[in-house]
């Protein structure tokens, strides 16, 4: 008796259930069941499995399971959902913890990232899809993440990673590039002839249940972890980068090569090879996409954007196309390209060679004295380039100092140098005045001999540089403004205001810096960050300020909806400029050819509408792939130039502070950390990301501060340089 009342009231079956499908029983009596697992051969009884029905049964529980949907105990299974399980993937990953990204639900806000404790992983890896139980009852400080434990791993990522091989007493270990932060165990008999300080890819050989029972297994070795050459092409792999064509893509564009202009093309574009129209450049520079021309009469300057019309060799679905897409930009690091096209197309018959014919698509912009753009449009063209202009030859022109050879090189293009010199002043002025940001960058050039680097050089900006930044923007603008006057589906370039929250941060630390900044907190307008930026130009604070604004700043995308440009200040910018080396580029000139040739809007919106938002969204991604993999490989040749100066002494300024020591970046761009280790004994604490200070001594180590420090050590492959003081 006392076992009948203990039984919970069991499930039972209504007329016409056996005539429900499988999924649908199965669903019915889990369901019934909430929150209360139920072992697996009761489900079977209770659903009505058929005998024939078994195997599929089994295979919808595994299915169930492997979606997320199914938590499965022991010989026990309940729904995810009735137990409140939150399906994540893992994003962080060290020795002792990690953190995991809870799905986005349609129309809801992000959540916040979920903390996991180590020993509640069950040995998840970054990139895998997990369910997740959250801690009842957790009390949280401000800012404390919620609390949980991994239950079950959906989905595995088991993509290859890169790291260094370590020797040890016990055998070979893994020291992984990105996460895990840990030695990962390689397996027995799986090092492939890679030796201690390899740089190798590697894929996980066995999973335990824990992180560190998982063991991986050499797949590719590269080479020596000390050469930034060697690290490069390990960072190509982790961010899986494109390295190569297939026989298909590579035929087509040595076909279109071959082939070369037909005549009968040239017939029915506009014909502007008597133009003195030129490309400017630099000198090393082989994917010539742009070419300029300029001329004026007293109340109009007329700018020619000449750009190669990459879109009529690149058709829509073809092998090119689709490789272009999927590598969506063209990686440019040390002296390395990956190129988006085949240099068939890329260096060979697309670019803007001189003294050679080559199909444009020209904007040909009508402005005012004042440089306000008053008309353009958009044609078919041809040209032939009169020059392979330099910017360094074209800077040493307008400077006064040209050789006479360069002044030969250039006789007949030298007084439009000087208009063109004259209308990027006023462009440039007219951006500045309506706010635009003025933030310099800092890059560098590295030289480069028999694969390794010699010396790190400022790379320059001069007059050349500046007419072409405004020559194409203009062109930029033109193009958007005119997709948005016919309601083309487009891809537009777009820059959201910063987030408030950034803003706040920024507004905070400024104010520590004694830099008056209030405007930031009432609807802040580019300007007010343009008024901070000059404020501090020439001054100690101008280094870190700069960075501090970049960080504030949102990340401009590719998009289909048009929100303008908050750091241009522009109701209305793309990308048209580029399409050997940019995808989204390539799309506007096939969506404006279209247009061009009169195609209805209907017909254009049907025909582009459903790709603009997808190749918007994928070429925002490869953007990101290729900025990260710049940046490593470029921190990569950094740390290697730096360890031919072990020892010795530089002078540099603090960008940055953290509680575990600071951050100095050198005159030649190399950035550094001082670790808090290094410096005299005491006690440390942060002032909200201003300065590290001494308690006793009150010794202060601030942000903008001067400092002469020693290089101790790198790390190449991480692309890491460590300092002491001098």
């Amino acid at each position: 008796m006392a076992r009948k009342l203990h039984h919970k009231k069991s499930f039972r079956a209504n007329r016409g259930f056996a005539h429900l499908d499988l999924n649908a029983r199965v669903m019915r009596v889990l369901k019934h069941q909430k929150q209360e697992p139920i072992g697996i051969r009761v489900l079977e009884i209770q659903a009505q499995v058929k005998r024939e029905e078994r195997s599929a049964f089994y295979d919808l529980l595994e299915t169930m399971q492997k979606n997320g949907e199914l938590w499965k105990r022991r010989n026990s299974v309940v729904l995810s959902q009735s137990q409140g399980l939150v399906r994540a993937q893992i994003v962080t990953l060290n020795e002792k913890f990690g953190f995991a990204r809870p799905e986005l639900q349609e129309g809801k806000e992000q959540a916040e990232d979920i903390f996991l404790p180590g020993r509640f992983m069950q040995g998840a890896m970054p990139g895998d899809v997990v369910l997740i139980k959250l801690k009842q009852h957790q009390k949280r400080a401000e800012g404390e993440n919620p609390e949980g434990a991994v239950v079950q791993i959906v989905q595995e990522n088991n993509t290859p990673f890169t790291g260094v091989v370590c020797r040890q007493s016990d055998g070979y270990y893994l020291r992984p590039d990105r996460m895990p932060r840990y030695l990962m165990d390689i397996q027995r008999g799986e090092l492939h002839g890679a030796k201690d300080g390899d740089k190798v890819l590697v894929e996980i050989a066995h999973r335990g249940d824990s992180h560190f029972a998982h063991q991986v297994a050499v797949v590719n070795n590269f080479g020596d972890a000390h050469l930034a050459k060697v690290c490069c092409q390990a960072v190509l792999a982790n961010y899986n980068a494109r390295t190569e064509f297939d026989t298909e893509t590579q035929k087509e564009a040595q076909d279109i090569a071959q082939k070369g202009i037909p005549i009968s093309e040239l017939s029915e574009r506009m014909d502007l090879t008597d133009m003195d129209i030129f490309t400017i450049d630099s000198a090393d520079s082989k994917d010539l996409d742009d070419a300029v021309s300029l001329e004026r009469d007293d109340e109009h300057w007329f700018l020619g954007v000449h750009i190669a019309d990459v879109s009529h060799y690149v058709r829509q679905g073809s092998a090119l196309d689709l490789e272009a897409y999927r590598r969506g930009t063209s990686i440019y690091y040390a002296d390395q390209v990956i190129p988006m096209l085949p240099k068939e197309l890329s260096n060979g018959i697309c670019s803007l060679n001189p003294d050679e014919v080559r199909l444009t698509f020209s904007a040909l912009i009508t402005l005012k004295p004042s440089g306000e753009i008053e008309g353009f449009r958009f044609v078919k063209s041809y040209i032939r380039s009169r020059v392979k202009g330099v910017y360094k030859e074209i800077n040493s022109i307008l400077d006064n100092t040209a050789s006479q050879e360069i002044l030969d090189k250039y006789h007949q293009l030298i007084p439009q140098i000087h208009l063109m010199q004259e209308l990027a002043q006023i462009l440039r002025k007219r951006r500045f005045d309506r706010g635009a940001m003025n933030i310099n960058s800092n890059e560098s050039k590295f030289v480069i001999e028999d694969g390794k680097i010699k010396d790190i050089l400022p790379r320059p900006t001069g007059e050349s540089e500046r007419i072409i930044e405004e020559f194409m923007l203009t062109a930029n603008e033109a193009a958007a403004t005119l997709a948005m006057e016919q309601e083309m589906p487009f891809i537009y370039r777009v820059h959201e205001n910063p987030p408030e929250m950034k803003v706040n941060l920024l507004h905070n630390l400024l104010n520590r810096l004694g830099i008056g900044a209030d405007k930031l907190m009432e609807n802040p307008k580019p300007k007010d960050f343009s008024q901070i930026l000059e404020g501090v130009r020439g001054t100690e604070l101008e280094a870190a300020i700069n960075g501090q604004l970049l960080r504030t700043m949102s990340k401009a995308v590719y998009s289909e909806r048009n929100i303008g440009h908050f750091g241009l200040v522009l109701d209305n910018y793309t990308h048209f400029t580029s399409p050997i080396r940019r995808y989204p580029d390539l799309a506007i000139h096939r969506i404006l050819t279209s247009y061009v040739a009169q195609m209805p809007k209907e017909k254009l919106k049907k025909r582009y509408g459903s790709f603009v938002p997808a190749a918007s969204k994928n070429s925002s991604q490869m953007e990101v792939n290729a900025m990260s993999i710049e940046r490593d490989c470029d921190d990569c040749y950094k740390a290697e130039y730096m360890s031919g100066h072990i020892g010795e002494c530089f002078d540099g300024r603090i960008t940055g502070v953290a509680s575990y020591g600071f951050y100095v970046e050198l005159q030649n761009s190399v950035e550094g950390m001082v670790s808090v280790h290094d410096l005299p004994t005491g006690e440390y604490q942060l002032d909200e990301g201003i300065e590290l200070k001494e308690t006793f001594s009150g010794t202060v180590y601030r942000i903008g501060q001067a400092m002469r420090v020693r290089v101790v050590s790198v790390d190449v492959s991480a692309g890491q340089v460590n300092f002491v003081l001098e």
